[in-house]
């Protein structure tokens, strides 16, 4: 055992390391530190002590296997301070459990930057519980930061942990069962400056504005510490307990929690997969959103320790990676614009997407599940999306050019805010077609942060760079657009109580089970015949509720996206079943969700321009089992 002079001061003693694995693992004598490093390249490990020098202690040679060099350290205390040192250029470890001495968020990155590391055991409260199906989720999306940052979000610590955990009441109300965590682990949010002084044409504008840089509100960066809380978004200087704490309390009152990772070509995928097993064993992580270059879906989705933890992916065909398995629970889902698109395109009342929209309302593939969403934190929010046509970024100081340049959305006939009331009034109806497409779709929807009351972000749809008012929610929307909140809440809790609005498996649209309808069936004019020619844009679904455990209950939606009013015909109306209208987006002042007493004589029902409205149908216990049911599926156009 090599001990140096200064070893034997600070009482500690060091030995060759023998691990296969970076970072620092607790030994029974001490502690083994690992680090990638190049063969001919020299590194050490620095340890802080405080009021007291530096101890540096190198990674011996002869520890090397590959390109890893570890050394054992015996003789320190619990609590470690450490970075390592390549070539002279100090570092940090990029697997260290949470970051010491960090700044405020966008803050200049500190001198005294170091890692940590620490025995610190924290009593779980929330009982486990098996996870909630992909067909029951609803999931709600923020970022820490600017969830709460806002003058008017009324809590204490704005813009932390904490303060998320302070809106798990307004969550519950909203109805939401799960939330999404933009990447809330240690990453660099000012960007990195490339000095270009040396180019010709180079001026002091231009190294004032490189040396005062942008800051990264989202965190999509492979410059990322992976295995740490993100210490900026921490109200305490114990950024592990409090973000433990937080999950704790999200279970405890029902909610899941699932987290955002970005990972880059560098990252092995097991290395990634091991990140993703730590947030699951360390903080009881419910589900993740992999994203960037550096994803291997085979590798996640075939996990073992995975395979009860949510899984969403860009582009996924879990039939071919999972195709011939029994799954006892389906955990991956697939997370892409494709739902976004197409709705957006019908709700302006777009030709060409009858067949697409028939696709989306009922999609859901056996080995996958499909998240659907309106909004993203790319693009504009879904205020702006009935507000603007246009982006409007200038403020992100790339003349506008930065961000999405097509947007599929329609303002209603004013770029921006208006004092008309007849634009006010078509885009709240409008909000209120996005949301009951979104939520009464087969699949998970997906509600981004603010959505439920229309925020905006005055039309800028790459909102990355704006750590202010612009990119916060403002909480003032509650009280301001009450009215749409409001609906918003009725429609989860009427998702949430018809289980034939998210089943388990796809719509097949034919009666396999011989109830007499179809499990899911679309109309026109005519009942059993839909016109799916380019020009439509109007249509009837109906849901039979026997498929989904409700006797002799039907849902009917009636969607017009033309600026005409159509008439729909109603199947069964004023014979075997009995209409009620529950709801009807073109009401002002109604009470939404609550079935009118009086029932639907006609066999059709006019729709008003640009509206949904939804009825309850219960079929008459004397018509179950009668009615030619070979006519009807015949006559039915899937």
């Amino acid at each position: 055992m090599n001990t140096t002079e200064r070893e034997k001061k600070e009482k500690v003693q060091t030995v060759p390391g023998c691990s296969c694995f970076p970072g620092v693992r607790k030994t029974s004598e001490g502690y083994e530190f690992a680090l990638e490093v190049p063969r001919g390249m020299e590194a050490s490990l620095l340890l802080y002590r405080q009021g007291e020098d530096t101890l540096e202690i190198p990674f011996p040679e002869e520890s090397r296997e590959g390109e890893i060099l570890s050394v054992r350290v015996k003789g320190i205390r619990e609590e470690i301070r450490y970075n390592f040192q390549i070539e002279g250029e100090v570092i940090q470890d990029p697997r260290a459990r949470y970051l010491c001495n960090t700044q405020g968020f966008g803050e200049k990155v500190s001198e005294t930057l170091c890692c940590g590391w620490k025995t610190d055991r924290y009593v779980w409260k929330a009982e486990k519980r098996e996870p909630r199906s992909l067909a029951d989720t609803i999931l709600y999306k923020l970022q820490v930061r600017s969830f709460t940052m806002h003058r008017s979000s009324g809590v204490r610590k704005k813009g932390t942990f904490q303060a998320v955990e302070q809106k798990i009441p307004y969550l519950q109300e909203l109805g939401v069962t799960a939330v999404l965590l933009m990447p809330a682990y240690e990453y660099r949010e000012r960007m990195r400056i490339k000095r270009r002084d040396h180019l010709y044409g180079y001026t002091e504008e231009k190294r004032k504005k490189e040396e005062n840089p942008r800051i990264n509100c989202w965190g999509y960066t492979g410059d990322a510490c992976y295995y740490a809380p993100k210490s900026a978004f921490c109200a305490t200087r114990n950024p592990v307990q409090e973000f433990k704490h937080m999950v704790d309390a999200f279970h405890q009152n029902g909610l899941e929690c699932l987290m955002e990772f970005y990972f880059e070509e560098e990252t092995s995928p097991s290395e990634a997969l091991e990140i993703l097993k730590y947030w699951k064993r360390e903080y009881h992580i419910d589900g993740f959103h992999l994203m960037g270059r550096g994803i291997c879906q085979e590798v996640f989705m075939k996990d073992a320790y995975l395979s009860g933890t949510k899984l969403f992916f860009h582009d996924v065909d879990g039939e071919a990676v999972l195709g011939g398995r029994k799954l006892t629970y389906k955990n991956v889902g697939e997370y892409n614009e494709g739902f976004l698109y197409c709705m957006r395109h019908m709700l302006k009342g777009d030709e060409n997407m009858m067949g697409e929209f028939l696709f989306r309302i009922r999609r859901n593939p056996p080995y996958n599940g499909v998240i659907n969403y309106m909004a993203d934190q790319d693009g504009f929010t879904m205020g702006d999306m009935v507000a603007y046509e246009e982006r409007h970024n200038e403020e992100n100081g790339e003349n506008n050019q930065d961000g999405l340049e097509y947007n599929c959305t329609w303002n209603c006939g004013a770029e921006g805010p208006t004092r008309k009331q007849n634009i006010r009034q078509l885009r709240f109806r409008q909000l209120k077609n996005a949301f009951a497409m979104l939520m009464f779709s087969q699949g998970t929807p997906m509600i981004f942060q603010g959505d439920e009351w229309g925020n905006s972000q005055r039309g800028n749809n790459n909102a990355w760079c704006q750590d202010n008012e612009l990119g916060w929610v403002d909480w003032r929307g509650m009280k301001k657009n009450g009215k749409l909140l409001d609906f918003v809440k009725k429609a989860v809790s009427f998702r949430k109580q018809n289980p034939l609005l998210h089943m388990e498996t796809e719509p097949k649209g034919t009666d396999y089970k011989a109830l007499g309808y179809p499990d899911i069936s679309y109309h026109g004019e005519q009942a059993w015949y839909l016109d799916r020619g380019s020009s439509q844009r109007y249509l009837g679904v109906m849901y039979c509720g026997d498929y989904a455990g409700q006797d002799r209950d039907f849902i009917f939606l009636a969607c017009n996206f033309h600026w005409m009013p159509h008439e729909i015909a109603l199947p069964g109306a004023a014979k075997e079943i009995s209409w009620r209208k529950i709801m009807a987006t073109d009401q002002e002042e109604s009470r939404e969700f609550e079935p009118e007493e009086k029932v639907l004589k006609e066999k059709t029902i006019e729709i008003p321009p640009r509206t949904i409205i939804i009825l309850a149908g219960k079929q008459d216990e004397k018509a179950c089992g009668s009615g030619n049911i070979l006519r009807r599926l015949q006559g039915t156009s899937f």
